[in-house]
């Protein structure tokens, strides 16, 4: 793949995982509160950030199954839960820079 291929297929990769996001987080917050699911975790004495973490390990071992055989979840492939782990990720960077503002 040349530079040019890769750049153009990141950018969409990118695109595609706001689209994600935009959706779920319109599912699983309010106009008030983005992080309101996340925060649930407060309700058990987990922080948030160890909630995204937890969440982000899961998908790391999905992956790590994915990768040896083949998903039976038809729906949720290793490629689609790489995207749910830089989500997870790129989540957890947002909230620790918004709570580092306060």
């Amino acid at each position: 793949m040349i530079q040019q291929e890769f750049l153009k297929h990141f950018k969409k990769t990118l695109d595609d995982n706001f689209a994600i996001v935009e959706k779920k987080n319109a599912d699983y917050s309010t106009d008030n509160e983005a992080f309101l699911n996340f925060k649930a975790c407060e309700a058990f004495n987990i922080p948030v950030e160890t909630g995204l973490i937890v969440r982000m390990c899961d998908k790391m071992s999905r992956i790590s199954n994915l990768m040896n055989k083949e998903a039976a979840v038809k729906d949720e492939s290793v490629l689609d839960t790489l995207q749910d782990l830089a989500n997870y990720a790129t989540i957890l960077k947002v909230y620790l820079e918004h709570e580092k503002k306060k």
